[in-house]
């Protein structure tokens, strides 16, 4: 208790909490000595409704001029909740990818010379086996060949 009672009283000796004294106003013989007045940019601005709106205007007028300087973002890596146009396009992009092409058709079937001629029946065959049965070598064919080439020949 002592102790609390020794703070506060050494603490009223250096008179803490006191008002200052408010500072003198610039005059023209202050002015003339070297003062210089307060910029409008750095005073409060509550009273003045034209003022605010020269301050809006200019921040964003450098808002823009910074976002004009940025490099877009794609739409790839956008956050596209709530944005229909950015969802359309990716959307598009998605797309494109699975229409039909000559390109396409020529990777997907071999067969692209044929393509909507009809029904063919793949016998898993190769090239060599298909011209060794009409030629009629059966020496060289094995499984599936050699079954065929019997089959034509009425051997089964």
């Amino acid at each position: 208790m002592k102790l609390v009672l020794a703070l506060l009283v050494s603490a009223s000796a250096f008179n803490f909490g006191a008002k200052k004294a408010a500072p003198a106003k610039a005059t023209s013989a202050s002015r003339a000595a070297g003062t210089v007045e307060t910029p409008n940019r750095w005073k409060w601005a509550f009273g003045d409704p034209a003022a605010l709106e020269d301050r809006a205007a200019a921040r964003a007028a450098k808002i823009e001029a910074e976002k004009e300087a940025l490099i877009p973002t794609p739409p790839k890596f956008l956050f596209a909740l709530g944005r229909p146009d950015v969802l359309r396009e990716r959307s598009a992009e998605r797309q494109a990818k699975w229409e039909w092409s000559s390109e396409f058709l020529s990777k997907a079937r071999p067969d692209y010379g044929n393509y909507g001629a009809g029904d063919y029946f793949d016998d898993g065959l190769t090239v060599l086996e298909r011209n060794q049965i009409a030629a009629g070598k059966d020496g060289f064919l094995t499984g599936g060949a050699k079954l065929r080439y019997k089959r034509l020949n009425g051997e089964i």
